[in-house]
This record gives C-alpha cells, sequence and structure tokens, in this order.
C-alpha cells in the first residue's frame, strides 16, 4: 500500500550526455545533476533504492555489449545493490532484433560489427533473469520519460515518509 506522497527531487548523472529534463510537476519538485555511481537517474534521498539506466538508441547499446562490454558488466554489478533497477531503451524490440539493419551506422561500416540483435536481445532477458533488472523498450524518447516519471512517483509513494529534498 503506498505511503503518504511527499515532494521528491530526480537526480541526473553529470555524464549523462542528452537524457531528460524534470520540471517540477506534481509531486516532482524538479532535477538537479550530480555524479551518481550507478545509472544515469536517481532521486534524491532514494539513491540506493532505485537506479535507472537510460540508452538513447540501439548503437548505443551495442557499444555497451561489444566494445565497452566489461565496463557495462561492472556498472550491472553494482546495479544489483539497488531493489528498484531498469534499463530504459528509446526504442523498440523490433529495432534492436534487426541491428544492424536500418540504424545510422554507415553501410561501409556495417560489415565490421560484430554485434547481432540477436546476441543483444540474449544478454537484455540474461539482465533480467539473473540480475532482476527491468528492461523495458519504449519505442522513442517521450514514451522512456513518461515511463520513468511513472516509476519515480511510484517510488515516491512508496519509500516517500520523508520529504527527499
Amino acid at each position: 500500500m503506498p505511503k503518504k506522497e511527499t515532494n521528491y527531487k530526480v537526480i541526473k548523472d553529470t555524464r549523462e550526455q542528452e537524457g531528460w529534463f524534470f520540471r517540477p510537476f506534481g509531486n516532482c519538485v524538479g532535477m538537479e545533476q550530480r555524479k551518481l555511481d550507478t545509472g544515469d537517474y536517481s532521486i534524491v534521498g532514494l539513491e540506493d533504492k532505485i537506479c535507472v539506466e537510460r540508452k538513447g538508441c540501439v548503437e548505443e547499446l551495442a557499444l555497451n555489449l561489444g566494445q565497452d562490454k566489461a565496463r557495462f558488466f561492472r556498472e550491472v554489478e553494482r546495479m544489483n545493490e539497488f531493489p528498484h533497477k531498469f534499463i530504459i531503451c528509446e526504442f523498440n524490440a523490433e529495432e534492436l532484433i534487426k541491428f544492424p539493419k536500418d540504424t545510422r551506422i554507415p553501410v561501409k561500416n556495417k560489415a565490421a560489427v560484430k554485434v547481432t540483435g540477436r546476441y543483444m536481445l540474449k544478454q537484455l532477458v540474461e539482465l533480467q533473469l539473473y540480475n532482476d533488472i527491468n528492461v523495458v523498450f519504449c519505442g522513442d524518447r517521450y514514451n522512456a520519460f513518461l515511463f520513468v516519471s511513472s516509476i519515480f512517483k511510484r517510488i515516491n509513494e512508496r519509500y516517500g515518509d520523508k520529504e527527499n529534498v
């Protein structure tokens, strides 16, 4: 059962290059930027409860599961400490599965791509099964923002017995 709602503030990691902007709305009083050890977004005072990792495009995920795999899986290990952890994709599952077809990768470079969509799908399913990470395909940036806004509202309801700002 949800606790009494209180105000909350979103944290955006300073290394998050594009991402979302949270304006004051409802119980959200806005956003601050500061370094997060894990993930791209959290909530002030609940940094040990919620971790959101944003993937802006399938090419970014391919880099994470390809040449940056060691770094990415160190982050996954750190995510294990959180009761609520999400990888939010601003693309759909079809784009993932078809990778590298229909991507922004130049045609001349596609032959050199070693990561396939099916491989990435396998890795994401394993993250869900073995690391309890929620992987959500939102289709686009706007839907991803709405989804994460809803997550933060629910997390605030669950743990919101104190002001988190």
